[in-house]
């Protein structure tokens, strides 16, 4: 009897050892997000193909539009009820748990007449394709490249109005930002600053001092930020982002700005903006006003 149990634990302890052993695919969450986008497109008819399909070169593609406004697409009100339910999976498959109750809660602000699904280029496993979702402060896209290597990422819009305390963890971690920068600092990021536009989605320019640049707690605290905005998504989604980044320069190289005092909560009259970015990046938060919130994430290496 001990002989066979020894022999089970043995048996029990190589399986377990073969199981964590077996690595987990690294694009997992990205295979979720193009099968639901195949079914979804396969589901529609022709006649949503015509609302919903433009060419992948499309310049719509790159657009960033805030507020609820009629767009190129098809409107939800023209989908089924599981065309909609596919829509829900490729939210949750191309974001965290963390964003996908963000995101997901955020498309309860706009009526389905003005929240639209766009498709550029046919989707298939293996060709290029765009996916993207657009309403009011929501812009989802997620990009296929084929066999190609990812050089951009986003256009993403996020936000709120009323974004309540949704993006609190984030605008926490900007206010202990703006407490850690010396005097000389801050007077350094508003020289920089100077004739940049602190509107969401801006191009970062010229504004702005190096990460790289600052003192250590502000140093760790500025990653920390752009850190928090990358939780929003799958690993899968932020490695495309990482890896942007890293091709630029790495996180210490980008750019930090700010506009205006970052000292309280926009829910308490604050109204500080930032951006952190670089030529191939922008991940910034406009306070449109209170209870009101822009975010912009994007990402294009140029060539």
């Amino acid at each position: 009897m001990k002989r066979f149990l020894l022999i089970s634990v043995s048996f029990l302890m190589i399986g377990t050892a073969v199981f964590v052993g077996r690595p987990t695919p690294v694009d997992a969450a990205d295979e979720a997000v193009r099968a639901s986008a195949i079914k979804l497109f396969q589901s529609l008819t022709d006649e949503q193909k015509k609302l919903a399909v433009l060419d992948l070169g499309d310049k719509e593609r790159y657009k960033e539009v805030f507020p609820a406004s009629k767009r190129p697409g098809i409107p939800y009100t023209n989908l089924t009820a599981d065309q909609k339910a596919l829509i829900v999976d490729v939210v949750k498959a191309m974001t965290s748990a963390y964003g996908a109750q963000r995101c997901l809660e955020v498309t309860k602000e706009t009526p389905e007449g003005s929240r639209y699904l766009t498709f550029f280029g046919e989707p298939s496993e293996k060709k290029p394709f765009a996916w993207r979702i657009g309403m009011h402060h929501l812009t989802l896209l997620f990009a296929e490249f084929g066999d190609a290597k990812a050089n951009e990422f986003g256009p993403i819009l996020l936000g709120g109005n009323p974004a309540k305390t949704l993006w609190e963890a984030e605008e926490k971690i900007a206010i202990e930002l703006y407490a850690s920068l010396t005097p000389e600092e801050l007077k350094k990021i508003q020289d920089a600053n100077k004739g940049a536009s602190s509107g969401s989605g801006s191009a970062m320019g010229k504004a702005g001092v190096r990460i790289a640049d600052l003192n250590e707690k502000s140093r760790k605290l500025a990653a920390s930020l752009f850190a928090k905005r990358l939780d929003v998504f799958s690993a899968d989604r932020r490695k495309v982002v990482d890896d942007i980044v890293k091709r630029d320069g790495g996180v210490e190289n980008l750019r930090v700005a700010i506009w205006g005092e970052i000292t309280k909560s926009h829910l308490d009259g604050g109204k500080g903006n930032w951006r952190i970015g670089s030529d191939a990046i922008v991940c910034d938060w406009q306070t449109a006003g209170k209870n009101h919130l822009h975010m912009t994430l994007r990402g294009r290496l140029k060539g």
